[in-house]
């Protein structure tokens, strides 16, 4: 049985005047025509057939019924379907440190063709192309919701897990190197680690997936909460930890020193044991490209099918009420001033 309800029912309340009207007008005697004698006229009997103007009396009547039960919204009854959505709620952690200034130019580029491709905005420094990454990985996860979190010396959470993805993405693209000072400066993947953990523990019910994107090791000090003891945590809390090493074995800073050699640290083993813990993976990523094809890498290994619940919405009847009162006000006009013009 089909359920109807109104989302304006207060509108109903208009069809008492327009049914009375219907009646007083159905009902209502036509206007006589005063003459000086009837003996020209020969008596009649009774038409039992509908008049003209009463034909179009019910079309106009009809078309007014129809706009005022559209008004009303009537909806059909609520349609439940089920609903399976591919998604992951995920927190990038990004590296903001110093070393993040380093390029990583081809092996085989020498510095004045390093440093012209710098000035030209071919060749871009570590954030630079993190932020391209991250903004590329951002817009093809339509419905997840993703935040980030940036971290130097100390961890920071600067967009909260959103599907505001626009949003995020203008975040990420005002980030500067230059805006930190000194006493910034430093390596927390703890900290860092430890701010994605907080920032997703209220998604307990979907798939939780930190990526961590970092060039260099750990410089914070501190005995008791180290990287490790920060993946213990998000295994606890069933969080996927992935790591990404970004940066080549022979980076490039703008001043004297020029080519870096191993001047900055990597730590790969760190690395691979915070995603081993947690069930993820590490990447290397020493240039562009690299970054480019870890980032497709992630992006497919966190499509996970759940189930949603389910979507419950009701179906509006109104467009159907407001074709046929077009169409009944349409006709009524027409016969009006065509068919029934010289008879109503």
């Amino acid at each position: 049985m089909l359920d109807i309800t109104f989302a304006n029912p207060h509108f109903l309340w208009l069809l008492i005047p327009l049914i009375g009207g219907l009646i007083w007008r159905w009902f209502s005697v036509p206007a006589s025509i005063a003459v000086s004698s009837t003996e020209h006229y020969t008596k009649t009997a009774p038409r039992k057939h509908f008049a003209p103007r009463q034909l179009l009396l019910l079309l106009e009547v009809f078309a007014a019924a129809a706009f005022v039960c559209a008004l009303s919204r009537p909806q059909s009854d609520m349609e439940i379907v089920p609903v399976t959505k591919e998604g992951t709620d995920i927190m990038l952690v990004l590296d903001y440190s110093n070393s993040m200034d380093a390029f990583d130019p081809p092996s085989d580029m020498d510095d004045s063709a390093v440093r012209k491709g710098i000035a030209q905005g071919r060749i871009k420094d570590r954030l630079g192309v993190a932020k391209d990454q991250i903004n590329r990985f951002v817009s093809r996860r339509s419905g997840d919701r993703i935040g980030l979190v940036i971290f130097g010396h100390l961890g920071n959470l600067a967009v909260d897990p959103t599907i505001d993805h626009d949003h995020l993405i203008g975040y990420v693209n005002q980030l500067e190197n230059s805006l930190l000072s000194q006493s910034e400066r430093g390596t927390n993947i703890a900290g860092g680690i430890s701010q994605g953990i907080i920032a997703l523990k209220d998604y307990n019910e979907t798939r939780r997936t930190i990526v961590l994107i970092t060039d260099g090791d750990h410089t914070v000090p501190d005995p008791v909460y180290t990287p490790v003891t920060a993946a213990e945590a998000a295994k606890k809390q069933d969080i996927t930890i992935h790591t990404v090493g970004i940066g080549s074995d022979d980076p490039f800073l703008l001043g004297p020193l020029s080519r870096m050699g191993a001047t900055i640290r990597f730590d790969t083993r760190n690395l691979e044991k915070i995603a081993s813990i947690t069930g993820g993976q590490f990447f290397r990523a020493k240039d562009n490209k690299g970054f480019e094809d870890v980032m497709d890498t992630i992006d497919s290994l966190e499509k996970t099918s759940k189930q949603r619940p389910a979507l419950i919405y009701q179906r509006d009847l109104y467009p159907t009420l407001l074709i046929g009162g077009i169409i009944a006000l349409g006709l009524a006009i027409f016969l009006r001033h065509t068919v029934l013009r010289e008879i109503s």
